[in-house]
């Protein structure tokens, strides 16, 4: 019981956080990106201006980081425990696949060209540089959604097994 107490708090934790990501995705998708991308290169120096105190990364860059230790916590107790194994594995796998290397190995080097060096690039680049961030952000969407939903599926099915224990007679 003590174990699936412990994997339903990591896994709840878990999904919460997941989900709280994934919905600030959404609305830095809907509120910021329009106005980023709108008029290159003039709306990337007023988005520059308006985020010149506190930007996007500096947010979702030590929230993903503190979402990553505790998908690995909860992943870790969930394998420990054998609940929902699978649902937290594949939450995991999309978040490192999708949240963490798409946006570390391919979306910071073009934000970098955007934001720090974009007048040592021509204007069609920077409007190229724009649509592969449109695509590679929109593939990072559909894994955050799928790392969100695995996480939420692990602690719910974690809260069953819980709920079922609860309910079996106690031995004597």
């Amino acid at each position: 019981m003590r174990t699936l107490t412990v994997s339903l708090t990591a896994t709840t934790l878990y999904a919460a956080l997941a989900t709280l990501v994934f919905c600030t995705m959404i609305a830095e998708t809907v509120f910021l990106y329009p106005n980023y991308f709108h008029d290159i290169p003039r709306s990337l120096i007023v988005a520059d201006e308006f985020t010149a105190a506190v930007s996007v990364g500096s947010v979702m860059r030590p929230l993903g980081a503190v979402l990553m230790v505790t998908a690995i916590v909860a992943t870790a107790v969930s394998v420990w425990a054998r609940t929902a194994r699978v649902w937290t594995v594949a939450s995991l796998v999309s978040l490192v696949s999708g949240l963490f290397l798409l946006s570390a190995l391919y979306l910071w080097e073009r934000w970098t060209i955007l934001f720090d060096e974009r007048d040592q690039h021509t204007i069609e680049e920077l409007r190229r540089t724009v649509r592969e961030v449109e695509v590679a952000h929109s593939v990072r969407i559909v894994l955050g959604a799928l790392t969100a939903v695995f996480a939420v599926v692990a602690a719910v099915r974690t809260y069953r097994a819980r709920l079922l224990r609860g309910l079996e007679p106690a031995a004597g």
